[in-house]
């Protein structure tokens, strides 16, 4: 009996790249966001989409060069930002929601995402659960509506529109993964935007 050596085309997945900007005024460092960006991209790469981040920690500079860094120019198509601010309000006066997405109400369609590290980490404080962790999947969170064009919430995993402290503090895997049609819906709007880019 021989043994013949296939390829395994079945096993690739293309990816669609896709470059986010992350606008944090919050005064943290690199090494202290990095985790969360990562826990982000692991998420969103179930729908074969690899995140390109893009860090504009520094104030913007009023320069007279033409030479301007990638943080200073419009956000290209297909580009998206995300901008990690404080609300300057939290505790439990009612769902305080730990981030939103900016969506145009005609198209359904955005290109921002906010965060608000200071609920973020009062829930992660709350619920007893790694605060950067909670930050990637709010992050992730925030980037399907961008992805999927659209403010819908989904009935459970990650797009649930509320996440209680006990679902947080329960650490169960499908509660932080996008469920198959919100998979595929990411996976069809992506790559039609890439074929729409391409010359």
């Amino acid at each position: 009996m021989s043994l013949l050596h296939m390829p395994a085309f079945a096993a690739e997945t293309l990816f669609t790249e896709v470059t986010v900007r992350v606008y944090d005024n919050t005064g943290a460092t690199d090494d202290e966001r990095r985790p969360s960006l990562k826990i982000a991209a692991s998420i969103v790469s179930a729908a074969a989409v690899e995140l390109l981040w893009i860090t504009c920690t520094e104030p913007a500079r009023l320069a007279m060069s033409t030479n301007k860094s990638a943080c200073e120019t419009p956000l290209a198509p297909g580009e998206l930002a995300v901008r990690i601010v404080r609300s300057g309000v939290v505790g439990t006066r009612g769902e305080l929601p730990l981030g939103d997405a900016t969506m145009n109400s005609q198209t359904g369609k955005g290109v921002l995402a906010t965060i608000y590290i200071d609920r973020v980490n009062w829930m992660a404080e709350q619920a007893g659960v790694d605060a950067g962790a909670l930050l990637g999947r709010a992050i992730a969170h925030e980037l399907g509506h961008l992805l999927m064009a659209t403010g819908v919430h989904g009935s459970n995993g990650l797009m649930r529109p509320v996440w209680s402290q006990s679902e947080i503090r329960r650490r169960q895997i499908d509660d932080w993964i996008f469920r198959p049609r919100e998979i595929a819906a990411i996976k069809a709007r992506t790559q039609a935007l890439l074929l729409r880019a391409s010359p």
